[in-house]
Order: structure tokens, then C-alpha cells, then sequence
């Protein structure tokens, strides 16, 4: 019977220089760590980029990693400061992409008009999340993105779960305070 090794066993392995094992938690985890990068992004080609960076990074500093936390957990915080980075360093192009692509192809058919709302409305709420302060913004991405749980954010956060709910609750606030106006 064949029984799905875990990440413990995936990361020992890798960390004994077995590349392999490194690609399975890689096919594992590329789709979280890019819907992550995207929550932050939000253009498909840089989310792209910065997940093979994220999986580089985590290759490099593999041996660092101590088990204390989860692996998925450390990766998400690979992740998240990347893309932190990155948007500090690309502000002018942050906020494009992926979700544009999505509602215009599916509403093709309808009249332009609405099109236009629906693309101002979006570009109202990319903005409004683009301008809460950082911790905030990692939270609310994390949570609604990228759907990870309160214990995980608060987790990937380092922070208690209580603190991070709080986090979470004060950005869902301003957002509906700015857009409501």
C-alpha cells in the first residue's frame, strides 16, 4: 500500500539534498503560493514570478528550517514578504490582471455599459484594499484571497488568533467605510 509521504518527511528529504522530494511539495503547495502572490499582485505574469522566486528562496534557505512551525505555514510567510516587497517596489502596476480578465470574459455579452460599472467597481475596491496599512492588508488577503483560516493567518502572521481576527474585522471596516461613500 502506497501512503502519501507529509511535509516533514518531504522537507527531511529535501533537506538531505534530495530534489525530488523538493518538487512534490512544490506541486503541492504552487497553486496556494501563486493565488497568494496574486492576492497581492493581482497581475498573473508577476504572481507567476514571484511564486518561482518563493520556491527558490525556500530551496536556498531550506536548511534553516527548524519544523517549529508548519511548512506550509513558513512558505506563506515567504510568500507574503515577497509580495510585500514587490509592491512596494512596483506600486504603479500592482492591482491589474487576472480578475479583470475573468469578469470581462464572462460578461462579454452584456451591454457596456455595465461592463463599465463593474470595471469602476473593481478598480474601487483593488484601490481601497491597496490602501490599508500593511498588517491589515496581509491579513484580509490572507484570509478572503487566499481562504486560509483564522488560526492559520494568525499563524503566517505570528501574531494570536485573537489579534488577528481583530486585524481582519478593523480592514473589513475601512473597506466598507471607503466604499460606502
Amino acid at each position: 500500500m502506497h501512503t502519501t509521504p507529509t511535509d516533514s518527511d518531504l522537507v527531511q528529504q529535501a533537506q538531505d539534498g534530495r530534489t525530488e522530494a523538493f518538487s512534490v511539495l512544490v506541486d503541492r503547495y504552487r497553486q496556494k503560493v501563486f493565488q497568494t502572490c496574486m492576492g497581492f499582485l493581482h497581475n498573473g505574469d508577476d504572481a507567476e514570478d514571484l511564486t518561482q522566486e518563493v520556491f527558490v528562496k525556500a530551496w536556498n534557505a531550506l536548511s534553516s528550517f527548524d519544523g517549529r512551525a508548519a511548512f506550509s505555514t513558513w512558505l506563506y510567510r515567504i510568500a507574503v514578504n515577497k509580495a510585500i516587497n514587490k509592491t512596494r517596489k512596483n506600486k504603479l502596476r500592482s492591482f491589474t490582471g487576472i480578475i479583470d480578465e475573468v469578469t470581462e470574459s464572462g460578461y462579454a455579452d452584456e451591454d457596456a455599459e455595465i461592463n463599465l460599472m463593474r470595471r469602476e467597481q473593481r478598480e474601487q475596491i483593488k484601490s481601497a484594499v491597496n490602501r490599508l496599512k500593511s498588517r491589515q492588508k496581509k491579513a484580509f488577503v490572507l484570509f478572503y484571497y487566499q481562504e486560509l483560516s483564522l488560526a492559520e493567518v494568525a499563524d503566517v502572521l505570528e501574531m494570536s488568533p485573537k489579534a488577528t481576527e481583530s486585524l481582519i474585522f478593523r480592514a473589513r471596516k475601512r473597506l466598507q467605510g471607503w466604499l460606502s461613500r
